[in-house]
């Protein structure tokens, strides 16, 4: 990134990417309460349902490294635009999509414009922040995530009840993104990379086909064998295609003229790479919320409405956690706010286990629960992958971080349903089922809390930390 352009974002201010986060991130909770609407539009199937949300995320994988690597390339401001111009052009595909198909290709559209919003911001907070200040401003972009979190599902809510339609939502979203757009044509100032650099799409091809095809082949896993020559097709043609990526990308790695996809130097380094895997075992906690409701609902009896209002109580949790997670990183050092996370999270599944029967008792565990994921995901992770990156590469490495923590989410589901299906008895989820799930959280705590101590920082950063 150039000086001209850096002055330019240092010059935008703070709200307008807090904003943008906001309104972009009202998505993720929006859409499981509008699914059942959705599903009902379309006469899906379960598995129809399940690529409403599964597509999103497939496009979240594979866009956010693309979007980190043009925005190095070709800089900030003209790609955040982009990314406003697809969201925009996903919504109203979306809101006024005749059939499944269209409505899949506009999910699918919006979640590129998605991919790079929560990486830029991060990024340029990054940029803006002192050295022992960086926890707290990127832990920001948390916690206005979260609460958006928080307010998308009332928001969407209101609108089913009003309209008894799914599309309202994303009509009403459109004149936001609109003046969004025009905003950040005006106020993001002009910006210009120190060099033309010339885009590598070998190496944005061949890792996006390896990615893509990876996902599905782990989304298709959860059915079984059902679909057994598909997935062996799937992991075939992403073992080709990642061999070419990797045989291009260590040929590029001296270029001057076209910059690498990810930066080689990055990858080599095993702290970068132990940050990556602590990323997907970060994303693999999320996946969890998933099946708390459920929980809910199968052990206490609750309705299934009355069982979702328990994530109010994790998301409350993890906005508080973000907070304590950027203080945590300034005042001691990322890798204690690590232990700490991973500790709280490991010790709250923990206490569940002994105790599942206790619906108040889980409600207060489960706020912890989240402080101690809001903390682990808000700023730690990503100040390392910053530092360790540096000016240059800063947003290729944030993003390589940010697409390892939705794989993750990708996986966990494999693990969490198969720990259910154990504990069955007569074919039906009870206390020993959602048993083997926490316990599958504490073992991914503990193996976190193991890999943070591997991490090999180099002397300056362990003298940071």
């Amino acid at each position: 990134m150039s000086t001209r352009e850096r002055r330019s974002i240092l010059s935008t201010p703070i709200w307008f990417f807090m904003v943008i986060v906001f309104i972009t991130q009202l998505d993720g909770g929006a859409v499981p309460t509008m699914l059942p609407s959705i599903t009902r539009t379309f006469g899906l199937t379960t598995m129809g349902s399940s690529w409403v949300v599964g597509l999103y995320t497939l496009g979240l994988v594979v866009g956010t490294p693309i979007t980190s690597n043009l925005s190095d390339a070709h800089g900030t401001r003209k790609v955040f635009l982009w990314e406003l111009a697809f969201w925009f052009l996903g919504c109203l595909m979306t809101a006024v999509s005749p059939n499944y198909a269209v409505m899949l290709l506009g999910r699918f559209i919006q979640s590129l414009g998605d991919s790079g919003i929560m990486v830029l911001s991060m990024n340029v907070l990054l940029q803006r922040a002192r050295r022992n200040n960086q926890g707290r401003k990127v832990s920001t972009v948390g916690i206005i995530a979260g609460l958006s979190a928080m307010v998308s599902p009332v928001l969407s809510g209101m609108l089913l009840g009003i309209t008894h339609g799914w599309r309202a939502y994303y009509f009403m979203m459109l004149p936001f993104l609109a003046i969004l757009f025009i905003l950040a044509w005006f106020m993001m100032g002009d910006s210009q990379t120190d060099r033309a650099w010339k885009t590598d799409y070998l190496g944005l091809g061949s890792f996006s086909i390896a990615l893509a095809l990876l996902m599905v082949a782990i989304t298709f896993l959860q059915y079984g064998t059902a679909y057994l020559a598909l997935i062996i097709g799937c992991l075939l043609v992403t073992v080709v295609a990642g061999a070419v990526f990797l045989v291009h990308e260590r040929n590029l790695g001296g270029s001057k003229e076209t910059m690498p996809f990810l930066p080689i130097r990055l990858l080599k380094l095993p702290s970068y790479g132990l940050t990556l895997l602590l990323g997907t075992l970060g994303g693999m906690f999320f996946s969890l919320f998933v099946y708390i409701p459920t929980y809910v609902h199968s052990v206490f009896g609750l309705p299934v409405r009355s069982a979702g209002m328990v994530m109010v109580g994790v998301g409350l949790g993890s906005v508080v956690g973000s907070w304590l997670g950027g203080l945590l990183v300034d005042k001691f050092g990322y890798r204690t706010t690590l232990v700490f996370s991973s500790s709280l999270i490991g010790l709250m599944a923990l206490v569940i286990t002994l105790t599942l029967h206790n619906l108040q008792l889980f409600m207060v565990l489960s706020f912890l629960m989240g402080v101690g994921m809001g903390s682990m995901m808000s700023s730690p992770l990503q100040v390392i992958a910053g530092r360790l990156a540096g000016p240059e590469n800063r947003m290729q490495a944030i993003g390589g971080l940010s697409a390892c923590k939705k794989i993750g989410t990708t996986i966990a589901p494999l693990l969490f349903a198969s720990a259910i299906e154990l504990g069955k008895a007569g074919g039906q989820a009870g206390l020993a089922s959602y048993r083997n799930m926490f316990l599958v959280v504490i073992v991914i705590a503990l193996v976190n809390i193991g890999l943070t101590y591997c991490i090999p920082f180099s002397q300056k950063e362990v003298a940071d930390d």
